[in-house]
This record gives C-alpha cells, structure tokens and sequence, in this order.
C-alpha cells in the first residue's frame, strides 16, 4: 500500500487479480432495525445509488493507493490515527465518528477492489468537524447500487451499512475514475 500526505502525488498502481478473495465472508451484518429517522434516506434494495458530489469546501488530509484486500488492516489502523491527528480541542469529542470511518471505508474499499479497476483509491478530507471518505476506482461503467434479496452473510451490504452510518453517501464519476464518497460529523452539523 502507497501512503501520501498529498492526495495527489502517488502514482497509481495495479491491484492482482484475485487478490480480493480474502475479503469474502466477513460475517458483517446490516441492524435488523433502524430508526424511522434513517429509513428514509436509504434507497430500496437494488435501487442505483444517486449521483452527486460532496461539497467543495473539503481539504484533503490523505490518501491510500490499495493493491489487495489484504492492505484493509493497515488502512483501518492509519484511518483512525488520521482522524484523531485532524481532530482538535475546536472540533470537540469524536464519538464514535472514527469506528464508523473504519467501517465504511472498509466496505467501500471492499467494493472497489472486488467489482471495479484498479487502482482503488482511498482519501480522507475534512471540512470543520466534517470528515469525507472517499473511495476510487477505474470502472466508471459499473455504477454502484444498494444490494437487495440476499439473505445476511451472503455480501452486498456495504452501500446500505455505509448509508445508515454516514450523514451522506453519494457518487460520481469523471476523467480519473468512479468515487463513492460518504460524509460524517461527531455532532448534528445544523
């Protein structure tokens, strides 16, 4: 895994074919329930992700180049030391914003490396007390959907784990790839 302060500066690198089989059966599950406050915002199973942009005003804080599932303990790890550093006495308690960072981009990571094209691309940025995640990959035709009709342990609950635990999820795509990206804050940023 290539580490950069520069979200910019690494060059990109091809993922192994195959190297994404150590990420099948992680044994997470979505909550079987959800507060009615959440619900809404989550897409019906099998229904395309909606595309937009995360806001502008973000400033990139750093990003990881994946070659394999197997760099995920290594992203998890720094991902939280990267937000506790980013973090200060004027963006007040964390909460429980790190764990559900660490969560997410694992299974976004997940899903680039398993259904898109290398490289997958992961990048924190910060805006105030907000943290955007946002994880790239070359399959700019593949658009990313919320899974339905499986039953739990069969996979295809990233999208939905990463929508009830994040302000906001969207993607997009342009001349360097598709990004997934999800927006989280410690405290209610109205």
């Amino acid at each position: 895994m290539r580490v950069s302060d520069d979200p910019y500066t690494v060059p990109p690198v091809t993922a192994p074919r195959g190297a994404v089989d150590a990420a099948a059966g992680s044994g997470l599950e979505p909550p079987a329930d959800l507060p009615s406050d959440l619900t809404a915002r989550v897409p019906s199973p099998g229904a395309e992700l909606p595309a937009s942009q995360p806001a502008p005003t973000f400033v990139a804080l750093r990003r990881w180049v994946l070659d394999s599932a197997a760099q995920l303990r290594t992203l998890r790890g720094d991902l939280r030391e990267q937000i506790a550093a980013a973090s200060s006495s004027a963006v007040g308690p964390l909460g429980d914003v790190p764990e559900k960072v660490v969560l997410v981009a694992s299974e976004l990571a997940t899903n680039a490396l398993a259904h898109g094209r290398p490289p997958t691309q992961v990048r924190l940025a910060q805006d105030g007390t907000t943290f955007l995640l946002e994880v790239s990959d070359s399959a700019i035709d593949r658009h990313p959907f919320v899974a339905g009709g499986r039953a739990p342990g069969d996979g295809g609950f990233g999208l939905q784990i990463a929508q009830r635990l994040s302000l906001a999820v969207g993607w997009y795509a342009d001349a360097t790839g598709k990004h997934v990206w999800a927006t989280f804050c410690p405290t209610d940023p109205d």
